[in-house]
């Protein structure tokens, strides 16, 4: 029998290798699923920008293995489910191995993101009318006190360009609810502009205080979440959690389909999303997208998740 091959009858293997930001991995999880629906043995390699994300998918019935570094030799399938911007990486790592399964072309990234992953799977024989939503098997923690009436705010995302993704007015939602919680880094607790925020003092903290397995079992509890475009608000999609989006300078739509769990709002100016395009230039970086989005709006729309 060939190097890699499987026993007779036996499930085939495939290693997946899921990495960059929180968010790129959460939108991978579809593959993941489709790999469980037609039968696979999924082992997983994590390349994470930030190193707890690989906490977020263990104990997953589906996936047998974690792993950081080493391509074992007995996978039948390779499958290098990784944004276009680490090709680079890829050409090192998968040179000339015939397990490979073919990438899809760039522009499906930037056009769909979860389809994009998708597409591996259906190269293994996945049928093309099915899509999972994303989704993370994390359970509620009812270890932190948050519960159906809490409202999660997660207000940050990554740093530097990224941060121009931030909405600037969580302080003053927090003020229109009396159950509130906070997730994230100190850095999250800055708004675009790098000037802190200023809560109330009825909020409660979390920030840098739990891992990131912890959050997501928080986020799991609560009642509803809202944040920008980020890795923490698709983790509250992915638990089932109702949250809202609020996008700006970010298209949505290149994310594929959000669970019904999630809502978007975003202002709706003609010069958004520009990230893709001249970014910033019309609004000479004032980010006038997400300052357009008012406090009223958001509140309205986690209103119906919450209740009044």
């Amino acid at each position: 029998m060939p190097d890699g091959a499987a026993e007779p009858n036996s499930p085939a293997t495939a290693l997946v290798h899921l990495a960059s930001g929180i968010g790129n991995m959460v939108l991978a999880t579809p593959l993941l699923i489709a790999l469980g629906h037609m039968g696979f043995v999924v082992d997983l390699l994590t390349e994470a920008d930030y190193p707890q994300t690989v906490d977020l998918f263990r104990n997953w019935s589906i996936i047998r293995g974690l792993h950081h570094c080493c391509v074992d030799e007995r996978y039948e399938y390779i499958i290098p489910a990784v944004p276009p911007f680490y090709s680079s990486r890829l050409a090192r790592d998968y040179s000339r191995d015939a397990r490979i399964v073919p990438r899809p072309p760039d522009w499906l990234f930037y056009q769909d993101e979860q389809e994009y992953y998708l597409d591996f799977a259906r190269r293994l024989g996945y049928p093309a009318g099915k899509r999972p939503w994303y989704s993370l098997p994390i359970a509620p923690a009812d270890s932190f006190g948050v519960g159906p009436r809490t409202l999660v705010l997660a207000p940050g995302c990554k740093t530097g360009e990224m941060a121009a993704k931030r909405w600037p007015y969580f302080p003053q939602l927090a003020r229109a609810f009396e159950d509130v919680a906070i997730v994230g880094t100190a850095d999250d607790m800055r708004d675009h502009s790098g000037s802190q925020f200023s809560f109330p003092p009825h909020v409660r903290v979390f920030v840098d205080t739990l891992t990131l397995r912890e959050t997501a079992e928080l986020l799991a509890a609560a009642g509803a979440a809202v944040g920008n475009d980020s890795g923490l608000c698709h983790i509250a999609g992915a638990v089932g959690t109702p949250t809202v989006m609020i996008f700006g300078p970010t298209p949505h739509l290149t994310l594929g389909r959000l669970p019904p769990n999630v809502r978007v709002i975003r202002a709706g100016l003609s010069c958004e999303a520009c990230w893709f395009g001249s970014r910033f230039q019309e609004c000479s970086a004032r980010i006038n997208c997400l300052r357009h989005v008012a406090v009223g709006t958001v509140e309205q729309e986690l209103r119906s998740f919450l209740g009044p």
